[in-house]
């Protein structure tokens, strides 16, 4: 059993939730700042609000944990499985929908639910490929039905969210408590940690840190906090970096088909010798590539960086056409005024 440090008091009332309606549920759950903590860091309560306006078919728990040496929502699930269930049916409750799913990578949390008796929720097992954990993949993958990257979910009818947002939300409606703390793989250990924990407090020994796993994680300073998005916090290992050898793994294993390798030279080459700015766009950082590499490349640190690189170079363009529409217009205005000055000086005064 993993140990939680004791909390202070309740900061809400609780609610019950089964006897209230959206607004009250959505407020308090606004209140309790609660985001998405799969990753993304989207508010929980704007998310809610778009499944209100578009119509909720599905509410999905998303228990898929794919990143390499990551077991935070594992252990989570392990422990507090009744109360990540009931994070789902407050959801359902809260959209007015019965369909509820919880998704697990997990045999032994798979095998722990179908041994329960719960008939609202219905249970399903995906594979452990890095891609599944991603809303869209993970939609496509239970129900076959493709979003595009330019839509939202909710606008299909598809409501998805991690089981320790789920967590949070039970927490924070039927026992009035804001997340103050969750589940963390800390280098290979799971544990609960307080949020706004400084990283430094937690290594040890000095070494490279990402904040993340190792394959989708960001390199950060050891004065880097927690937050609610945290989900692991690993070591660093530059020295194992070599060279690409061109075999065209990442490739092969991106979800969206997007040429990898094509995008990792444009940034090291510094060069555009393919149009690759959509391409950055398009990757929604599942680390599937970086888990293929055979060189250990950290491609999403590069990625991240063409990122970066195509939208500075979106906005310096658009600044350029709005100067060039700017100077346009000054120069219709002059000639206007040119021409209006004209006609004034050959037209005959009467005195």
């Amino acid at each position: 059993m993993l140990e939680r440090s004791s909390r202070a008091k309740p900061e809400f009332e609780s609610i019950d939730w089964s006897e209230l309606n959206s607004s009250t549920v959505l407020a308090r759950i606004k209140d309790a700042g609660i985001i998405g903590m799969g990753g993304a860091g989207y508010p929980t309560a704007a998310k809610l609000a778009s499944g209100l306006h578009y119509g909720t078919r599905h509410v999905i728990a998303n228990g898929v944990e794919c990143e390499p040496e990551v077991n935070a929502d594992r252990s989570l699930m392990r422990q507090h499985l009744e109360d990540v269930l009931d994070g789902l049916r407050i959801v359902g409750r809260c959209l007015d929908c019965d369909r509820l799913t919880l998704a697990v990578s997990d045999r032994l949390t798979y095998r722990s639910f179908h041994e329960s008796d719960i008939d609202e929720v219905s249970c399903e097992i995906v594979g452990d490929n890095p891609a599944n954990g991603e809303e869209r993949i993970l939609i496509k993958t239970l129900f076959d039905h493709t979003i595009p990257s330019s839509e939202y979910p909710s606008q299909h009818g598809f409501v998805v969210l991690n089981v320790a947002t789920l967590f949070a939300i039970c927490e924070a409606v039927r026992d009035g408590y804001r997340p103050t703390d969750r589940v963390v793989t800390v280098f290979d250990e799971e544990r609960w940690v307080d949020l706004a924990t400084p990283i430094g407090n937690l290594q040890d020994a000095p070494a490279p840190v990402r904040l993340g796993s190792k394959a989708t994680g960001t390199k950060v300073l050891a004065d880097s906090a927690l937050s609610l998005t945290t989900n692991a916090v690993a070591r660093d290992h530059p020295e194992r970096t070599r060279a690409c050898i061109h075999c065209g793994w990442c490739d092969d294993v991106c979800p969206r088909s997007l040429p990898v390798e094509s995008m990792l030279r444009a940034q090291q080459t510094h060069s555009r010798e393919l149009d690759v700015d959509t391409h950055y766009d398009a990757c929604f950082e599942c680390g599937a590539c970086v888990v293929a590499c055979p060189s250990s490349i950290p491609l999403l640190d590069w990625i991240r960086q063409g990122k970066v690189a195509a939208s500075t170079k979106r906005l310096k363009q658009r600044a350029n056409e709005r100067f060039e529409r700017r100077n346009e217009r000054v120069s219709r205005r002059l000639s206007e005024e040119s021409s209006a000055r004209e006609v004034r000086i050959q037209t005959p005064r009467e005195w």
